[in-house]
């Protein structure tokens, strides 16, 4: 912009023009023109860098072939955070263990760990991750009936990881279904051989659980000694891991295996 500031000086009077205009102000006149020029405004613009990368998944996959999705969030140089998980440059550092695609998504492969990594450009994040794979104890010769194995100090350490659950080990008074302490039980050995599993006590019926249909025992394990199919199978060692069930629950170990028919069941889980 482009003006002229005319200054006239009459007994004491300040006269202004702009532009080409004049303005007297009585008595002589002097008018002087200077020219304003108005800077030009200048835009910067700043592009957001990546500045940190959190990774977040599961810790472990427990099935052959299982799948499981990571995320990755940034967080950008003005201090925003945005989720980039399609973005990002992802790999498996130990892909014998598990490979993951382009979207983040992770295979198990084997037994093993690895570290789940989200890059962009030189700045990366990553988590851990372990796989491992059910194992099965095989099948005994013929005529013949696997050993029970001996995992009370298995379960007693489990019972430790997650002492809150013994509460919940029979829910609403009843005795004869599935609880989430012994779910936990019987997931975490199962980890270890998937011939454990419930016993369906087929010895009881529903006036034994307060009119409810029998499910399984809420306090026993059943380990599958036979070959064939788990499910439905009565070749099975019996053994009640806790005391005071539906009272005042402590764990115990007493096998029974022989005392009373057992059948096994995962009970719809597995």
């Amino acid at each position: 912009m482009h003006g002229r500031f005319g200054m006239a000086g009459a007994a004491g009077s300040l006269c202004v023009a702009l532009g080409v205009l004049a303005v007297g102000c009585g008595g002589s006149t002097e008018t002087r023109t200077v020219s304003v020029t108005s800077p030009t405004p200048t835009t910067t613009t700043t592009t957001a860098t990546v500045t940190a990368v959190r990774v977040t998944g599961p810790s472990e996959i427990t099935t052959a072939g299982g799948t499981a999705q990571f995320t990755a969030t940034v967080t950008l140089s003005t201090g925003a955070t945005e989720d980039r998980t399609s973005s990002a440059q992802w790999s498996s550092e130990n892909s014998a263990a598990a490979t993951i695609s382009n979207g983040g998504m992770v295979t198990a492969v084997a037994d093993g760990s690895t570290n789940i990594v989200a890059s962009f450009g030189a700045v990366r994040g990553s988590t851990g991750l372990m796989i491992r794979l059910p194992k099965r104890t095989a099948d005994p010769p013929a005529g013949q009936r696997l050993p029970l194995p001996d995992v009370r100090a298995f379960i007693q350490q489990k019972n430790a990881e997650r002492p809150e659950l013994m509460a919940q080990s029979c829910p609403g008074g009843v005795k004869y279904r599935n609880n989430p302490w012994l779910d936990y039980i019987v997931d975490e050995l199962r980890k270890v051989d998937t011939r454990w599993g419930y016993n369906a006590k087929p010895t009881r019926g529903p006036s034994d659980n307060g009119g409810l249909p029998v499910i399984a025992a809420g306090d026993e394990i059943a380990y599958h000694y036979g070959p064939g199919p788990d499910q439905g199978s009565p070749d099975v060692h019996l053994v009640d891991i806790l005391a005071g069930h539906c009272g005042t629950p402590s764990l115990t170990w007493r096998v029974f295996t022989g005392e009373e028919p057992g059948i096994w069941t995962g009970v719809g889980r597995f």
